[in-house]
């Protein structure tokens, strides 16, 4: 009696254990359940459902690019309960390059010959193995979600009572022996952490910052100007930021809510070199799924300056990464201290409230005004960085880069009338209003 009751905890034990599998004919043992259809007009790939897998692979391996093959096989299906489902499969690849093969989920039906992707039928990419970004896979054999490519994790949100469309793609130029797919699974999940609408990053302590393409993060370093700015103790640090094309510092979250529409990012920067800093929100590893933004130039080396990113314009909550670039894509360097960045005190939140307007900068002075031909702008002991003036209707009718503590700014080429003028130094920006 006590080893049949012993028994039958285990297998309860056992069952609840493991989610329940909702999505049917995932095991291939019916091909009728299953549509092939190719993704492009090439009809240089196949794709078979026999003895229990699903099997994909290439025509003629020696087209190359422009006739490479793309293939897919899609089912509809439907889920009984609203909540998040994960999907998961097992796949067998061997001697893959230059090639992708990714699960899709959407709403509307696939058609043949057309790429199912988000840009054309709003699909959603929830699982891949794509030779370029994830290539330790070409030769692999298991769970399709523990390889984590892209850092797509198969997870999303589905309602009941709506058909949806899974579909499995895989194309590219070299096929090895092929990918052989197996046990396509969706089973319930928990709610992904939700995204943050307010972050502040004082590197006071250990961050989650890393860096990566030949650049280098040392957290809690010394910030070694103190009389700006910035009086931190403590900064972080990207070495060799200009390795390669692409060498950029990162940081990991559960996503940026940008659904409010009056994001924005600010962050403080000091290094050796002026250059232009580039911060991109993306989807995990996907650098495809992505929003660039050129913030203000780093203008004045050797001093603290706070640069903000205006994000106001994207509406997603699902870019994961943060990215940051110092002078993205110019030529390499071979590192150095005009490589080496410290940054600070980054904050995500309202746009508005991270401006450096209305900034009172010490000694400023304009005069003579109203003037006749000229303005003259001086400050106490801080670099101009740029002049900028604005007619009374908000256009823009001229820009001076001076990097000097006093300039003459010629007004010979403007009408007489009322101007708004934005004087910005590397500790903020001044609004005054000039009349000529």
């Amino acid at each position: 009696m006590k080893q049949i009751t012993f028994l039958c905890i285990f297998i309860l034990t056992t069952y609840s254990g493991f989610a329940q599998n909702v999505f049917t004919d995932g095991t291939f043992d019916d091909p009728s359940a299953w549509t092939v259809i190719q993704q492009n007009g090439n009809n240089n790939a196949m794709a078979t459902i026999a003895d229990g897998v699903a099997k994909f692979n290439v025509v003629d391996a020696t087209a190359g690019w422009g006739a490479e093959g793309h293939v897919a096989i899609y089912k509809a299906f439907t889920v009984d309960d609203t909540g998040f489902y994960q999907f998961d499969a097992d796949v067998i690849t061997d001697g893959l390059g230059e090639h992708w093969f990714e699960l899709y989920v959407g709403t509307t039906i696939p058609i043949d010959g057309s790429e199912y992707n988000t840009d054309d039928f709003g699909a959603v990419n929830l699982l891949a193995l794509s030779t370029w970004d994830c290539s330790t896979f070409n030769t692999y054999s298991g769970s399709w979600l523990t390889t984590n490519c892209k850092s797509l994790d198969g997870t999303i949100e589905l309602d009941t009572g709506t058909t949806y469309y899974a579909l499995v793609r895989t194309g590219g130029i070299n096929w090895g022996t092929g990918v052989i797919l197996d046990n396509l699974t969706l089973v319930s999940a928990e709610a992904p952490p939700a995204s943050i609408t307010e972050l502040t990053v004082d590197f006071e302590t250990a961050s989650e910052f890393g860096a990566a393409d030949g650049a280098s993060y040392t957290d809690l370093t010394a910030n070694t100007v103190t009389d700006g700015i910035n009086a931190s103790a403590f900064a972080g640090q990207i070495s060799d930021c200009n390795s390669t094309w692409w060498s950029h510092a990162l940081l990991n979250t559960s996503g940026f809510d940008l659904s409010s529409g009056d994001r924005g990012f600010s962050l403080m920067v000091k290094g050796d070199r002026a250059t232009p800093i580039m911060l991109k929100l993306q989807v995990g590893d996907n650098h495809e799924a992505n929003h660039e933004v050129n913030g203000q130039e780093y203008t004045t080396p050797g001093v603290w300056q706070k640069i903000t990113w205006d994000l106001s314009e994207f509406d997603t909550m699902d870019r994961t990464r943060l990215v940051l670039f110092f002078d993205v894509q110019s030529d390499t360097n071979t590192g150095g201290a005009t490589d080496t960045f410290q940054f600070d005190n980054l904050v995500f939140g309202a746009f508005a409230s991270l401006s450096t307007k209305d900034f009172q900068i010490e000694g400023l002075s304009t005069y003579p005004n109203p003037t006749i031909d000229s303005w003259n702008v001086s400050t106490k002991n801080q670099v101009i960085t740029s002049i900028e003036v604005f007619s009374i209707l908000g256009n823009s009718v001229l820009r001076i880069l001076p990097n000097a503590e006093s300039v003459e700014v010629d007004t010979s080429g403007l009408t007489p009338g009322i101007y708004i003028t934005e004087i910005s130094t590397a500790l903020g920006t001044e609004t005054k209003k000039l009349i000529k």
